[in-house]
């Protein structure tokens, strides 16, 4: 009798991570609109594979689907989101990638495309296997990411980590030319250790990201908590705000914007941060490139307000090939303060190919702090153009010292050697 006590406890834990049976009474009042919210295990869990139940629990049409926390993984293959619907990830919970799946270069842990009015929530983690993807038999690619949005709207993403991905932890990019994703937020998430970017911006308007962490990206270029970058003239970062966010250890920038494939044609950026930090990154905190001949030159305003840019090994604001009249870069009340072997905390750069003038740049009231004998500011004039229309004040700190310079042209020709700078 004791015996038989001792081996009936010893199953116990086995018999919670066994697969779930289906509730098929639950299913059909799901079917039948009586009910709405469904939870992701009436159609059943598979502890090694359970892509077939979580698939039918999001194409059932309920209107909310709790993504159940049995105690073990939900392993998938990939899914794909459907319109209408709030995902919720159970406390504690998670969904993991199949070992040895995701063997096209584009297989997403969670896809939309074309999709409107979708929810995931939940204080979960979304995790893929990044390792595995940078080696055989997988195909060299960076676009696995966990979470994929392409020509989206209304969508929410919040509280979830978004781990170990082959490309971003978050995509926003293009399904249909000419469709961009809409009314996007992303609040209290996580990006931790993904492989191309922390989230990718490709196309955008009306998104806010708030109080979100992008950290520890690696693995291949461009390696940063986040990067705008449309594909095309077409596509646009049109009213987007990111608040209270904050990258940090990343293999690449800190908050990026490469915007050379946007043009004089594309409708006007206009990004806006508020209070975030950049510490620690391999890059820099901030950088910015953008075309430089008139037409290439997309037009419009990226501005920093009180955000904090620390320790990054490159710079803490990088702006590059910005024509005095292209996307106006403005810096208000904001702390640089790179590493100690950067070799200045703002940097501006011109290349071979520029052949107008580079700058662009306004900086209100921004407190360098540095060491003695390192210039605020340089140029690094690969284009051998004028540096121009870049103005404002900063307050510099220095060996106990503190000084509010205006950035005048006679200043910035003795920081950059630049000659002619107005």
């Amino acid at each position: 009798m004791y015996g038989f006590a001792v081996i009936g406890l010893a199953l116990l834990p086995l018999a919670a991570y066994a697969a779930c049976d289906i509730n098929e009474k639950m299913i059909d009042a799901v079917k039948s609109g009586k009910v709405v919210t469904a939870k992701a295990s009436w159609w059943g869990f598979d502890p090694e594979d359970s892509t077939g139940a979580l698939q039918a629990a999001i194409d059932s049409g309920a209107k909310r689907v709790i993504v159940d926390n049995l105690g073990k993984p939900w392993i998938v293959r990939p899914i794909k989101l459907a319109s209408d619907q709030e995902v919720v990830f159970e406390p504690g919970g998670e969904v993991l990638a199949k070992p040895d799946e995701f063997k096209g270069t584009n297989d997403c842990l969670f896809k939309a495309r074309n999709a409107k009015n979708i929810t995931l929530t939940g204080r979960a983690r979304l995790r893929m296997r990044r390792a595995d993807y940078a080696k055989p038999p997988y195909e060299k690619g960076e676009w696995r990411h966990v979470l994929s949005f392409c020509s989206c709207s209304n969508v929410r993403v919040e509280g979830l980590t978004l781990a170990e991905s082959g490309g971003d932890g978050v995509y926003l990019g293009t399904a249909t030319k000419g469709v961009t994703n809409k009314d996007i937020t992303i609040k209290d998430v996580i990006c931790d250790s993904n492989y191309r970017q922390g989230i990718s911006v490709i196309t955008a308007e009306n998104l806010l990201i708030e109080n979100t962490i992008m950290r520890n990206t690696a693995g291949t270029n461009p390696q940063s908590g986040i990067d705008f970058e449309p594909n095309g003239p077409t596509e646009c970062l049109k009213n987007i705000v990111m608040r209270n966010c904050r990258t940090e250890n990343n293999a690449g920038q800190g908050y990026q914007f490469y915007l050379n494939f946007m043009d004089a044609t594309s409708e006007p950026v206009s990004v806006r941060f508020e209070n975030c930090v950049s510490a620690n990154e391999a890059g820099s905190s901030a950088w910015v490139s953008t075309g430089n001949e008139p037409k290439q030159a997309v037009s419009g305003k990226i501005e920093f307000v009180d955000c904090v840019f620390e320790g990054a090994a490159s710079a803490a604001a990088s702006v590059g090939h910005v024509p005095p009249g292209g996307c106006r870069v403005r810096f208000e009340n904001c702390r640089m303060r790179p590493a100690q072997g950067a070799v200045a905390p703002i940097v501006i750069r011109s290349g071979a190919r520029d052949t107008r003038a580079v700058g662009g740049v306004e900086f209100v009231n921004c407190v360098v702090p540095d060491r003695p004998g390192r210039k605020p500011l340089v140029y690094t004039n690969g284009g051998k153009v004028p540096l121009q229309g870049v103005s404002g004040t900063l307050i510099v700190e220095s060996d106990g010292a503190r000084q509010k310079v205006e950035l005048a042209p006679e200043l910035l020709n003795e920081w950059t050697a630049a000659g002619g700078a107005k």
